[in-house]
Order: structure tokens, then sequence, then C-alpha cells
């Protein structure tokens, strides 16, 4: 039995990707592509129309990357599928690969092995250089590896799980708009004892360029993403929550390993950021974790 897979899409001006991406996938002959399309003005939407069938393809606003996700992974248990495919708009797969790292995974689930997320090499566009972060920081050693090994993270450009998984765990935090919604949704996944899989026979080719951000953004990101982390996990108000920011903040800004970051000011700028977003988003935070306890997966509502 060839095992089923929803590759869900989130699009935003995406056309410069969308044909090769497509044409990858469906050569994999793992499953559908579902795309949503989050008000794209430079024909995504009017392409998709022409290559995906009407249940393969919606419009809806832009509540976000993870929320977008949401609803494709709310699809997909609808569906019952076997398993899910989290893929980016600016990514394409190894047709073959991608065969190969969905045998594997529902082979590992097969044998009771349910909760793990199962990732490729990822390459830039062309395929002529392992992407940067992943070389450098989730896997610098997959050179060594023949056969799929486990890393501690690795970001969603392409995730592939199975329905299993996407029950337990849940979709992401809508609190995060962009960028920090893997990190929390991967927060949440370990604590239940899933694991992280690098599959070497498959590759992804993303034509991501990297950023190089400024420390205090990455630090505010740090700092925002504890805030949601914190608040989800507890059970105090919004108002709360809010009285102890600057406990947190000078906790934070106090680590030992921050001090070179404090002394050239960062830090306390980011913190400060940070916590303006915090208070700001706060009172919302409370309904979303409403919502989450009275769901049966948590931020998703098929």
């Amino acid at each position: 039995m060839v095992s089923k897979v929803l590759h869900i899409v989130v699009v935003f001006n995406g056309m410069k990707w969308l044909p090769e991406l497509v044409e990858s996938v469906q050569a994999s002959r793992t499953g559908d592509v579902w795309a949503i399309d989050h008000g794209s003005t430079d024909g995504s939407w009017e392409w998709l129309t022409q290559r995906l069938p009407e249940s393969d393809r919606h419009q809806g606003p832009n509540h976000g990357f993870g929320s977008g996700n949401n609803r494709g992974l709310e699809e997909a248990i609808r569906r019952g599928v076997d398993a899910v495919h989290l893929l980016n708009q600016d990514a394409k797969v190894d047709p073959q690969g991608m065969a190969q790292q969905v045998e594997w995974l529902m082979s590992r689930s097969a044998c009771g092995h349910r909760l793990e997320v199962s990732s490729p090499i990822h390459w830039d566009w062309d395929g002529a250089q392992p992407y940067h972060h992943f070389d450098k920081h989730y896997a610098p050693r997959w050179r060594k590896h023949q056969q799929p090994f486990e890393v501690p993270f690795i970001h969603a450009a392409s995730w592939l799980m199975t329905l299993e998984t996407v029950k337990s765990v849940g979709g992401f935090n809508p609190a995060f708009f962009m960028y920090g919604e893997d990190n929390e949704w991967a927060h949440r996944f370990r604590r239940l004892g899933g694991r992280f899989w690098i599959h070497p026979k498959a590759s992804l080719y993303h034509d991501e360029k990297v950023r190089p951000w400024p420390k205090t953004t990455v630090l505010e990101r740090m700092a925002y993403a504890e805030e949601v982390r914190g608040f989800f996990e507890g059970t105090l108000s919004a108002e709360h929550w809010s009285s102890l920011r600057w406990w947190r903040f000078v906790r934070r800004a106090t680590h030992p390993d921050r001090w070179l970051d404090v002394v050239t000011g960062a830090m306390w700028r980011a913190e400060r950021e940070a916590l303006r977003r915090m208070k700001a988003d706060v009172a919302n935070w409370t309904l979303l974790r409403d919502a989450m306890n009275q769901q049966t997966y948590p931020h998703l509502n098929p």
C-alpha cells in the first residue's frame, strides 16, 4: 500500500517557485499538494487555480505562517491521510528522495516510533552548496552519515510527520505571526518525547537567502518566544503575567552567558522590545490558551 501524504504549502507571492515546487512533489507520487494563498498579488493564486483541483487550493486572510499551516493540518485530519509534509513555498524536493523518506517514516511508525519528524538534506536552490544554516547549525556533521540520524532541531522548511504526530502535538501557536512558531512547536513536541531526524538520501532545494539579522533582533525573538511558551504552559492571568514582566526581563538580561550582550546594550534593547510586544499581545493569548484547552488537538479545530 502506498502511503498518502498531504503536502501543505503556505503561499504569499510565491510565483517564482511554485511551478518547480508543485512539479517536484507531484513527481514523487506520494500524495497531493494542498496550498493556501495569503493574498498574493504576483499571479500565484491564478496559477494555482489552473494547476490544482478546487479541493486542494484555498484563499484566506493572512493571519501568519503558522495559522496557514494549521488550516492544512486541519484538512489532513479531515482526510485521514497517513502523513503530512510542511513545505516552504521557496523550496522544491528531490522526488525519489521524498518517496524514500515517506517509506522510511511510515516503517518507523509501524514499529511503534510514532512521534518523529523527518527532514532531508537542505541545499541551496541549484543544489551547488548545502544550505548555510543546515550545514553550520542544524546538522553540521551530516556528511558523516549514510543512514537517517537524529538532530536536536531542524527548522520547518520541510517537515514530514505522521498524522498521529499532528494529533498528539497539535498545530502552531497563532501567537506567532512568523518566525519562532516552529521552535515553540518543537518545544511541545520534545516534551512529549518527539525526535527530529535527517534523512541523508533525501534532498530539499531551498531558495531562502541567509539574512544576517542584528543581534538585537535575534535576542528579541528569543525573549518573545520564551514569554509565549511560559504563558501557555502556565495558568496565570494576563494581568498577573504582565505584572511579573520586569522580573523576567532582569532574569534574562543578567544571565551569565549574556554579559557581552548586556555590555553592548543589545540585551536591554531586545528585552524592552520583547516586553512591549508581550504587553500588547498578552490579552489575546488568554483567549488562545482557553481555546487550546478546549480543543482535541491544540491550536487545531478540524
